[in-house]
């Protein structure tokens, strides 16, 4: 079995194209396409099939994908014995919600790099759903899904569908986050419905579950007839769009102290029906998690501890 097609595999499965992936690696599609087809007939198994959406990995060829990353991430580091000198690239390819507490251990752990050596890192902030693909399908290491807790037999279902492995982050109540000189917060008890009704929500726009809930609505909560609602998809805007549109707020996990300072933001307890959440892990069940990404997960626990034990008015 020749090593060098797993990594013409692993290419194919990163762009999603036999074309494009010869021509990242310099040689001839039909070779590729040779390779492949031999590489499957000595497993014995079909590794990609063709879609709408580009040549995508079978079950069958997922799981022979996670093995084939682990073997040459062993081939790399065999390599290095005899290249001492040689800089290893750190790799780290994730998908998470856009959340401050993910995003701060992220800083953090960047911030403790090699700076001696090659650094490629790949951080998409997006919605559950999105998330479950780019580790099923589109290569990611391994993701973050955040969903409701009414909603877990549906996301467990699906994790279990397409043979991904989940490991509980944190749970938690959302928080309505607002800046410090809006008229709720210095108020106590704040509800979500009292809040729709007197100010406007900023919501992440692709936050909603497909077949499940409109985008932005929250579980058996009656809002206000005139509930005003903006949609963005940037964490950023949302909190500038916060700290600059009066009388606005939003619904978030715990924020760290430091990021509620920097945009001049307060967070208060908000009561609704069914507030409760959860962020998991999820890889794929054949992946093992490198060295690198076990020190991003303990960074995360790490960030999420300092903001747990806080006390939310």
């Amino acid at each position: 079995m020749n090593t060098l097609h797993f990594k013409y595999a692993v290419e194919i499965e990163k762009t999603r194209s036999i074309t494009q992936a010869a021509e990242n690696l310099y040689m001839a599609q039909p070779n590729m396409s040779k390779a492949i087809k031999e590489l499957e007939n000595t497993l014995g198994i079909t590794i990609f099939r063709r879609t709408s959406k580009g040549v995508i990995p079978t079950e069958q060829g997922m799981k022979f994908l996670e093995y084939a990353k682990q073997i040459l991430i062993q081939i790399d580091n065999m390599e290095a014995i005899h290249s001492p000198d040689k800089a290893q690239k750190q790799k780290l390819k994730i998908s998470v919600p856009r959340s401050c507490y993910i995003a701060t251990a992220f800083s953090e752990f960047a911030a403790g790099f090699d700076s001696s050596g090659d650094i490629e890192t790949y951080l998409r902030e997006t919605n559950a759903i999105q998330t479950i693909s780019d580790v099923r399908e589109e290569g990611y290491d391994f993701g973050i899904i955040r969903f409701n807790t009414a909603y877990e037999k549906y996301f467990m279902d699906c994790l279990a569908e397409k043979g991904l492995d989940s490991q509980l982050l944190w749970e938690y109540e959302m928080l309505a986050v607002m800046s410090s000189g809006h008229p709720a917060a210095e108020q106590k008890n704040i509800r979500y419905s009292e809040l729709c009704e007197n100010y406007t929500e900023i919501v992440q726009g692709d936050d909603g579950i497909p077949h499940l809930s409109p985008s932005g609505t929250r579980l058996s909560e009656n809002t206000a007839e005139n509930h005003r609602r903006i949609y963005v998809f940037d964490r950023g805007s949302l909190f500038d769009f916060i700290s600059s549109v009066p009388n606005s707020f939003t619904l978030d996990s715990p924020i760290p102290d430091d990021i509620c300072g920097r945009y001049g933001l307060v967070q208060r307890k908000c009561a609704y029906d069914g507030n409760r959440y959860r962020d998991l892990l999820i890889h794929s069940a054949a992946h093992r998690l490198s060295e690198p990404e076990i020190q991003f997960v303990n960074k995360i626990y790490e960030v999420r501890n300092r903001i747990a034990f806080s006390e939310f008015s």
